[in-house]
């Protein structure tokens, strides 16, 4: 008897340590799944139908090549499953051509990374974010800590670490918790590195094409949004995790950091930390290419051996220990008041377009008060009127001949002379 009951203690604690290494950091609460769903009790949104929503707004950019940013917002929280999701990003595509892209709402982003998250479109979600240009998606803190605490319990390391550069390229490090899983994701990423995505390359020609251009751009690099290499990119996040904190661990971070972003820098901080008699882990230094790690000076740094894993969940865990609450309230209070933005923006919108018509109705009876005039007074201004046709054909043939004159000077400036040779001499 005894002995079934140790076997059946041992199997129970190997399922609880199977339970704790898949555990995630942030609660379910922290999720705010109940509050996000009540979005469809909207009366706006309950009632969209997304199929004419979408018809209505590609035929309104095909004749205006613009639509309306709150009702790209409305589709986008009127997703309820996953058939509508290449309709919202060729929406998100449109707006960012759009001029009215200017008055996207907050909780854009917010709705798009949560649909496609919800719906396990994670490598549609991840290039969407990338592009920035097309799409104009961003994260904050609190979508960006779903995504972390998302990719930590499916043991996606990689896509962890994207979602942690996204937050460096945004320069947006402020909240502790998204530090944290960031910091824990790249560490966990150059533990076992696997393919980073890289964005497609221009398709090559089957022919070699010649392009008459006036000159060539010089070949430029920001480091910052033009970095691909993988190592550079997860260097300069560690660095701006690490950069305000002072401890052994930020600091060993930081030069991590340093060492696979501008390893030429390295040796300025590795000489900082031994004049300021810094600790630095080892099982950090050990992650430092050897090529890199054989050029720095270490003989007199002091050193110290740590379990990296449990002292980053550890760190994890107390930061959301302090602040899951707060943050709750706050995402729950920010719902509330993305819908009555999103309200106010349709009342706006609504103002506008009555107005628009009420302009567009004064000039429709100014132009017909004008063509009746022109008729009940037209023996009277005949002479009038007669000189008004001469001089508009007059304008006419002088923009005929200038738009002639220009398209002749453009065509002598693409005009490329044949290569003239001397002409050899026929006795020869």
């Amino acid at each position: 008897m005894l002995k079934v009951f140790k076997q059946s203690l041992k199997f129970v604690n190997v399922q609880c340590v199977s339970v704790l290494k898949t555990r995630t950091f942030l609660s379910h609460a922290y999720y705010c799944n109940e509050v996000w769903e009540q979005r469809f009790q909207d009366p706006i949104i309950e009632k969209v139908n997304l199929d004419n929503l979408y018809n209505d707004l590609e035929q309104q950019y095909q004749r205006t090549r613009n639509i309306s940013a709150v009702d790209v917002d409305v589709f986008a929280h009127g997703i309820r499953d996953e058939s509508y999701i290449d309709e919202l990003l060729d929406l998100l595509h449109k707006l960012r051509m759009s001029a009215d892209t200017y008055n996207t709402l907050n909780s854009m982003s917010h709705a798009v990374v949560r649909t496609l998250t919800n719906f396990n479109k994670i490598d549609q979600l991840l290039l969407t974010l990338d592009d920035r240009l097309n799409y104009g998606i961003f994260l904050d803190y609190y979508t960006a800590n779903l995504l972390l605490d998302k990719f930590w319990k499916s043991k996606d390391y990689t896509s962890g670490a994207r979602v942690a550069s996204q937050l460096m390229l945004q320069e947006d490090f402020n909240h502790p918790i998204s530090s944290a899983l960031s910091l824990l994701h790249c560490f966990k990423f150059l533990q076992n590195p696997s393919e980073w995505p890289q964005p497609p390359k221009p398709e090559e020609p089957e022919e070699e094409v010649k392009i008459r251009i006036k000159y060539i751009r010089n070949p430029y690099d920001d480091q910052h949004f033009d970095l691909t290499d993988p190592n550079k990119i997860v260097g300069k996040t560690l660095m701006e995790i690490t950069r305000p904190f002072k401890d052994s661990l930020n600091h060993s971070f930081y030069l991590l950091g340093v060492t696979l972003f501008k390893p030429d820098n390295a040796q300025g901080v590795v000489d900082k930390l031994i004049n300021d008699n810094v600790i630095v882990y080892k099982d950090v230094l050990s992650m430092i290419p050897a090529e890199k790690l054989n050029m720095l000076k270490l003989d007199t740094l002091q050193t110290e051996s740590v379990n990296l894993d449990e002292l980053l969940e550890n760190n994890v865990q107390n930061v959301v220990n302090k602040l899951s609450e707060k943050d709750i309230a706050l995402q729950c209070q920010t719902y509330l008041q993305w819908e009555k933005e999103r309200k106010e923006a349709l009342a706006n919108q609504h103002k506008r377009l009555l107005t628009m018509q009420r302009l567009a109705n004064v000039d429709k009876l100014q132009q017909d008060l004008k063509e009746k005039e022109m008729l009940l007074w037209f023996f009277e201004n005949e002479e009038k009127i007669e000189l008004e046709i001469e001089a508009k054909k007059k304008e006419i043939e002088a923009n005929k001949d200038q738009n002639q004159g220009v398209k002749k000077k453009q065509e002598e400036e693409e005009y490329v002379p044949p290569e003239v040779h001397k002409k050899k001499d026929v006795l020869q």
